[in-house]
């Protein structure tokens, strides 16, 4: 989702009385605008994973929300729908340290995580067991450095690593998507939310 260029969102004729905003008061109208669009679409988006059946902890449902994004063009305001997690759960998420054996050292873990979203949403490999599995496999990547110019960097991985066996799926497991179809299902009211706070804040700064 994105405000601060309405005419990406497709709503038409309120771009017109977006652009008599002043630009101070435009901006933050921009961000009012898509709050009120994400809170439908999220609140749809739970509605959605409480009926398929997803509620376990109830850590992936309340996590539910709308993050904005730093990193855009000036004059644009970006939102994203999907589910906190890792770091994004904040520091009052109670944490602990754990081993991973993936990465050989002690890394800290966040209690009902629900970093698996993404898996349930898009759906993912089944990837076989850790067998012990003898020799090595070489892994080649192609970079583009700083400078332009093509990297090639090798690794040896051991043929028992996750990223080796992920090359030889068992199956694949079906997804349950609740944020894709949120997005479908409510996307003329996330705009009519859209205009109603815009429409909202013309009268209030006429």
């Amino acid at each position: 989702m994105m405000a601060g260029n309405v005419k990406m969102l497709g709503i038409g004729e309120l771009s017109k009385h977006f652009a008599n905003l002043k630009q101070d008061i435009s901006n933050k109208t921009a961000m009012r605008m898509v709050a009120s669009a994400g809170g439908v679409l999220k609140k749809e988006a739970k509605s959605i994973a409480l009926s398929k059946g997803l509620r376990v902890t109830g850590s992936l449902i309340a996590n539910i929300a709308i993050k904005r994004e730093k990193n855009v063009p000036p004059g644009v305001t970006q939102y994203h729908l999907g589910v906190r997690h890792g770091r994004d759960l904040g520091k009052r998420h109670t944490k602990y340290l754990a081993f991973s054996k993936r990465k050989g050292r002690v890394v800290i873990k966040r209690k009902n995580d629900p970093f698996y979203w993404r898996f349930i949403e898009f759906g993912h490999k089944i990837v076989p067991r850790a067998s012990g599995a003898n020799g090595t496999t070489d892994v080649f990547h192609v970079r583009l450095s700083k400078y332009f110019k093509v990297r090639t960097i090798k690794r040896t991985l051991s043929n028992d690593s996750i990223t080796i066996r992920r090359r030889s799926p068992t199956g694949f497991v079906e997804p349950i998507p609740f944020i894709g179809p949120a997005l479908q299902n409510k996307a003329e009211e996330a705009i009519k939310a859209m205009e109603t706070r815009l429409l909202k804040d013309i009268e209030k700064y006429k």
